[in-house]
């Protein structure tokens, strides 16, 4: 069910993990179950040796924690750090002479599954963005159209309103926010389609009863929580298919990623939320002035905190949260006022901006520089967390098909988890 462009590449030494594949044509995989879970333990056993390249918080850091890379990684400029870090193949190149095992297992790529023939956007489609219509469109080309449909997470309902006009016998989308669901109710009957919501908390106990046999479950873009409860409902239900693109791993109830599948219990890599997070870091929109942004918050969270850490005598990193962006477009001097009511410090009368964001550009480049190495490893902790769900699919019954369903320009969250009984 999985499917790889080569093999992966072996290496000589023993201490490095080699990963294989069973191979079919048409890009699909009729593979027995022990050959998935060979795999995922494979991949477990390389994340779990390659734990200090990932699990570094690299604002908490004084110096680079890897001394075999520090002489390579302090040779690179700011500029070089950016253009490699903005290129994954370049990176992993410059990578490959200390991380040959990290290079091999990036030769594992999904398949590319069905995309949508058009993005043509009819008049009920007005206010979707054109990144997000095409993620819709190229998720409906999935689907077989012959079972109910129930929505997950469903928004105003575009996919599943989608997937009505396409034929879908009816539609049933649930989302909690009331407002939305009545403009996504209000559109389905300006269209007269079989489409109706469910206002509800799909954390909630009655969510569950949505959940039938003889039915499709979709869910596009569902975070964390919510997307492990779709799993665990619809396997509940022996609901007949599945569809699912996760996103926000991070947003669970748990301190750490509880593994569902038998294989991912017992090769559980303890998961934190700052290592969830990890995957949601890719960029694929932007240009230069987003890079700017980008670039002027880490120097300005940065130097927030070496003046914190003056403040208060206290050699510690204090993390912030996210802020809205227009904060940036003040000065330096405001954005620690705001900061320091956030964390209830009392702001100083004088703010020497330039002094403390000369202080910063140090950590930014060290930050800059262990980002480069963590990075390289977004994709095979994305694919670990997609493969402990496949195998728990597996363990439950289902055909599994594991792919990417749009393109990446539209959306680095673009896998595609599809299960039938």
């Amino acid at each position: 069910h999985i499917h790889h462009g080569s093999y992966w590449q072996k290496y000589h030494s023993t201490a490095q993990p080699v990963l294989s594949l069973c191979a079919t044509n048409q890009g699909r995989y009729n593979c027995p179950m022990s050959t998935l879970a060979r795999t995922f333990r494979q991949l477990s056993t390389l994340l779990a040796a390659r734990r200090s390249d990932w699990q570094q918080t690299p604002f908490v850091c004084q110096t680079l924690p890897w001394p075999e890379l520090a002489p390579a990684l302090l040779a690179l400029d700011e500029t070089t750090i950016d253009a490699l870090d903005a290129d994954d193949a370049k990176a992993l190149a410059w990578l490959a002479p200390f991380r040959a095992d990290t290079l091999a297992a990036h030769q594992l790529q999904l398949p590319e599954l069905a995309r949508a023939p058009h993005y043509a956007t009819p008049r009920w489609s007005s206010g979707i963005g054109g990144r997000k219509w095409a993620q819709i469109n190229d998720f409906a080309a999935n689907l077989e159209l012959t079972q109910p449909i129930l929505e997950w997470c469903a928004g105003k309902g575009h996919l599943g309103r989608l997937l009505a006009q396409q034929g879908a016998p009816s539609v049933t989308s649930l989302e909690w926010n009331a407002d939305l669901c009545a403009q996504g109710e209000q559109l389905a009957a300006q269209l007269a389609l079989h489409h109706q919501f469910y206002c509800a908390d799909a954390l909630g106990d009655t969510a569950a009863t949505l959940f039938t046999s003889q039915q499709q479950a979709i869910a596009l873009h569902a975070c964390g929580e919510l997307h492990l409860t779709f799993l665990r409902h619809a396997s509940a239900a022996n609901t007949e298919a599945l569809a699912l693109s996760p996103c926000c791993y991070h947003l669970i109830k748990e301190s750490h990623y509880q593994p569902l599948s038998r294989a991912g219990q017992q090769h559980d890599l303890q998961l934190d939320k700052h290592s969830l997070r990890l995957p949601l870091q890719q960029q694929v929109t932007g240009g230069e002035r987003i890079a700017r942004l980008r670039h002027q918050e880490l120097s300005w969270r940065l130097a927030f905190d070496e003046l914190q850490q003056s403040l208060t005598g206290h050699r510690q990193y204090l993390p912030l949260p996210s802020f809205p962006k227009r904060l940036l477009s003040g000065d330096f001097a405001d954005f620690v006022q705001w900061a320091c009511k956030k964390k209830d410090l009392a702001c100083p009368a004088s703010i020497d901006s330039k002094h403390w964001l000369a202080q910063a550009q140090p950590r930014r480049l060290l930050v800059k520089r262990i980002e480069l190495v963590r990075h390289r490893y977004r994709y095979l902790l994305e694919l670990w967390l997609l493969l402990d769900k496949a195998l728990y699919l597996e363990e439950q019954g289902y055909q599994v098909t594991l792919g990417t369903f749009t393109d990446l320009p539209n959306t680095p969250r673009r896998y595609l988890l599809q299960a039938h009984r």
